[in-house]
Order: C-alpha cells, then sequence, then structure tokens
C-alpha cells in the first residue's frame, strides 16, 4: 500500500510549532519509496522529518529501534525530536539528524574497508531481541520491540504464498520452479527458536553512509523497513540487492563473521526467501528493471542453491 501524503501546510505548522521564530524550510525528499521523508534546514542545520506513512499510523517501534542502536554502539542518526500524536497531521512524526558522507552505493573507490564496517555494526543491530516476527508494530512499555506475528510459521507463510504467486507467472523459467519451492520451503521450516532479532529490513550501499573523499564508513540509516526475522535476514538482502564484482555484500559478510558465525547456505536461503516476496509484490504492475534484476539474480541463487 503506497504511502498517503500530508498537506505541505500542515508539514509547516508542525515545523513551526517545533521551532518558533526559526527560518525553517523544507523539501520532501523522492528517493526511497515508503516512509515519507523531508529535507529540513534551519539555521545552517539539516536533519530529516520521517513521518508514519498512513494516517492513524503510529512509529513509536522505529524512535526506539534508533535508540536501542545507538545504545548499542552503531552509528546511526539521532532522534531529534518525536511525537507520536502531533496535532498538525494525523500520524507520528520523527525528526532525525543528518548523517554525514555520502552513500556507499555510490562511492567509487574501494568500497571493502566501509563494507566490512558495515557488517560488524550489523551484527550489533541483529543482537537486538525482538518479541515476534515481521514488521516492528510498536515498543512496549517496557521498551521491548514487538512484531505483528507471533508464531515465525505465520510471518514464513507470507513468503510460501509468494512462491506460488511467483510460479503463476512467466517472470521466471519453468524449469526454476521446483528448486525455488524447495529453497523456500527448506527456509520455512528451519527450526529457528522461539527468539527473533531486529533487522533493518532493507540493508545494502543505499543505506550506508562513507565519507566522499577516504570512503571511511560514516553510518547506517532509515530504520523504517525494521522488522523481527532471522539473524542472517539483513545480509540475505545484502546479497540479493549487489552486484557481486563490487565486493560489498561479501564484505559485509565478512565483517558480520568476524562476530557471529553464519554460513554461506543460510545467507543464500534468505536471499532466495527475500527476493521470492519482493519479485511476487512486484508482479502484476509495470515490468521495469527491478523486477528483472529480482529474477535475474533469483535464477542465479537457485542454480547455486541446488
Amino acid at each position: 500500500m503506497a504511502p498517503t501524503e500530508v498537506p505541505d501546510q500542515a508539514v509547516r505548522a508542525l515545523l513551526h510549532r517545533w521551532f518558533p521564530g526559526e527560518a525553517v524550510t523544507f523539501t520532501r525528499m523522492t528517493s526511497g519509496g515508503s516512509t515519507p521523508v523531508y529535507r529540513v534546514e534551519r539555521e545552517a542545520q539539516v536533519a530529516y522529518l520521517r513521518l508514519a506513512e498512513h494516517p492513524g499510523e503510529v512509529r513509536g517501534g522505529e524512535v526506539r529501534a534508533h535508540e536501542l542502536a545507538i545504545r548499542a554502539g552503531m552509528h546511526v542518526p539521532e532522534i531529534v525530536r518525536w511525537e507520536a500524536d502531533p496535532p498538525e497531521i494525523d500520524r507520528s512524526a520523527a525528526l532525525t539528524a543528518a548523517m554525514p558522507g555520502i552513500l556507499l552505493g555510490e562511492y567509487s573507490g574501494d568500497v571493502l574497508p566501509a563494507a566490512i564496517e558495515a557488517g560488524r555494526q550489523l551484527a550489533r543491530l541483529n543482537a537486538i531481541p525482538v518479541t515476534g516476527w515481521g514488521w516492528v508494530d510498536h515498543a512496549r512499555d517496557d521498551g521491548g520491540l514487538v512484531a505483528e506475528h507471533t508464531a515465525r510459521s505465520t510471518w514464513a507463510g507470507e513468503y510460501l504464498a509468494a512462491v506460488e504467486t511467483v510460479a503463476g507467472s512467466a517472470v521466471l523459467p519453468s524449469i526454476s520452479v521446483p528448486p525455488l519451492r524447495d529453497a523456500v520451503t527448506r527456509w520455512a521450516n528451519r527450526t529457528a527458536g522461539a527468539q527473533s532479532f531486529l533487522a533493518h529490513g532493507d540493508f545494502d550501499g543505499s543505506h550506508i553512509h562513507v565519507d566522499a573523499i577516504t570512503g571511511d564508513y560514516q553510518g547506517i540509516i532509515d530504520l523504517g523497513e525494521i522488522r523481527g526475522a532471522d539473524r542472517a535476514y539483513d545480509l540475505g538482502h545484502a546479497l540479493i540487492h549487489h552486484r557481486p564484482e563490487r565486493l560489498i555484500a561479501q564484505g559485509m559478510i565478512a565483517g558480520y563473521r568476524e562476530t557471529v558465525p553464519v554460513d554461506d547456505g543460510e545467507i543464500r536461503l534468505q536471499a532466495i526467501a527475500i527476493a521470492t516476496r519482493a519479485l511476487a509484490i512486484n508482479i502484476g504492475r509495470e515490468p521495469n528493471a527491478y523486477r528483472a534484476m529480482l529474477a535475474d539474480r533469483l535464477a542465479q541463487s537457485l542454480v547455486v542453491s541446488g
């Protein structure tokens, strides 16, 4: 479901109440897709206003995730201001500090050192426990994160259903369907235990900042897709979304393994499950480059996993 927009005058009224007497300007960001984000400038300072996607929605879990990540020693934007129910708009609003540098995916130099450090940091995020599976719904009064599904099997069922959507389309060759069913079923039947962990949910070079000159790691942005998941979930996402020749995913995995043992087979099954669900969501839309990329990477992963 696409996010519903908020009138500019409502955003302006909120910012003027938060910063009375200051000259404040804002611009709606067009990159990304799900969370409404605005670049906010005031007195030569830049911050980002993140709104919930839909009327009545409260993103307290996302704000709490920032706090937990910082407590774990991660470099993520600090929350400058937060309201669950601001009177000017019909959903929660959070203002985050800006992260210095540029995106790792835009850096033309050696990406491996920053990717390794990002993997180390990711291991810290993925160590934060979540109650339940799937999208993080809210934070309890004691600060613990709670996801939408109580059972892993319910969450995994969404990915099994995605297999049938993909299988019923022509997006993959018919020869790929049996190994696809087998791989996602094996992933869904994993005995991961009763505990899920915090996943970034969209972890790749478009959410990692590095110094524009040196390429040194700066931090991770955008916790708008957080969920309770298996420990290797984010590594699977990175594996499916990065070209092997850039070594970004490989660097992340290497850095992650410095503290958390995870094998290639587990990461690959995660990647296949993630790509299948993303592809199923994309089916029915106009053909696009993202769908073609997913289909190509998924087919390659099935050959390797087989």
